[in-house]
């Protein structure tokens, strides 16, 4: 399969981290959001629920469902792998 990004800027490399580590921060960034995001992010993680349905279930739109996923998975991201700039200069 080809990369999404042109050859010259070769392949970005995500920092290796043990699986203890991982879980450790991945829990760091689980404590970090609100209990919407957590909620939401683990409905549709887990139980596959629709954005829908999770409006409903909160009394939020479907574009605030949307906007909590996004800010959940922001903020694991950056719990687990540090901020956007950290993985592409790590020097």
């Amino acid at each position: 399969m080809n990369s999404p990004l042109p050859p010259e800027w070769g392949t970005p490399v995500l920092p290796t981290i043990s699986p203890r580590a991982f879980w450790r921060r991945g829990q760091r960034g689980l404590r970090r959001m609100t209990k919407r995001q957590r909620d939401i992010f683990a409905a549709v993680r887990f139980e596959g629920a629709s954005y829908a349905e999770l409006a409903q279930r909160h009394g939020i739109s479907v574009e605030a469902v949307q906007a909590e996923l996004a800010k959940a998975l922001s903020i694991l991201t950056r719990a687990v792998y540090g901020h956007w700039w950290q993985r592409w200069w790590p020097w």
